[in-house]
């Protein structure tokens, strides 16, 4: 038995979140409780509006919820001042959207590096800058992109897109990958082979966790976890 994936690396207990529209106020999330254990690869589903992107961006620190705890590895996110949220965000979690929010004004080497030049102050992306675009190199390679890396992001297909943008989720060695509806904007061939990457990672041990309202895209998933009027 692997007693390493059977450690639970991320646990939401009793979380709640809601959000003033107007006059009233929408209760997106009622008392949501799960753990993913390290080496998962888990699908969260549920119709649109049941809260499948809140509670993403809240397990990756993106978002605080109104009430409950979150915990990784044993740690809860809502004690971590600003920066350490900061350092959790860039370092130990890799997100991948929908629409891959690239910067059209980089190059696709440059998009895939930048995790790590957020990470480093100036003086230090200076002295590390050829072994982190080495690495960045390695990722596109992986990822069949390899001859795309000067090419900007307008110039790529939806399919290219998105594995640029799981590239650049993966450039500072995340121990969690969060993506939201990843195959949202593509054609069935071109998602298809998004999770074809997403399985690959899972077998190489990468633990993730992957939002979507199609119950055969979540398939492809160890676990599947369906969220209904705003729990689980």
């Amino acid at each position: 038995m692997n007693m390493k994936k059977n450690k639970i690396l991320l646990e939401a207990d009793a979380v709640r979140k809601s959000y003033r529209m107007g006059t009233t106020r929408l209760e997106v999330l009622k008392g949501v409780n799960l753990s993913v254990r390290q080496g998962e690869f888990v699908a969260i589903t549920g119709a649109s509006g049941s809260g499948k992107s809140t509670l993403l961006h809240i397990l990756g620190g993106l978002d605080i919820a109104d009430d409950g705890v979150i915990k990784f590895a044993g740690r809860q996110l809502q004690r971590f001042g600003q920066r350490k949220l900061n350092k959790f965000r860039n370092r130990t979690v890799g997100f991948v959207f929908q629409f891959y929010h690239l910067l059209d004004e980089l190059d696709v080497l440059e998009n895939v590096a930048l995790p790590a030049m957020v990470r480093c102050s100036v003086a230090g992306w200076m002295l590390t800058k050829a072994q982190h675009l080495d690495r960045a190199k390695g990722i596109l390679a992986e990822l069949s992109l390899e001859e795309r890396r000067h090419h900007k992001p307008y110039q790529l297909s939806g399919g290219e897109r998105q594995r640029v943008a799981i590239g650049r989720a993966l450039m500072n060695r995340p121990t969690l990958l969060l993506a939201d509806e990843p195959t949202g904007n593509l054609d069935s061939a071109t998602g298809n082979g998004i999770l074809k990457t997403f399985e690959k990672l899972h077998r190489s041990g990468q633990t993730i966790i992957m939002v979507t309202h199609d119950e055969k895209i979540a398939g492809c998933a160890e676990r599947i976890i369906s969220l209904a009027d705003g729990r689980v």
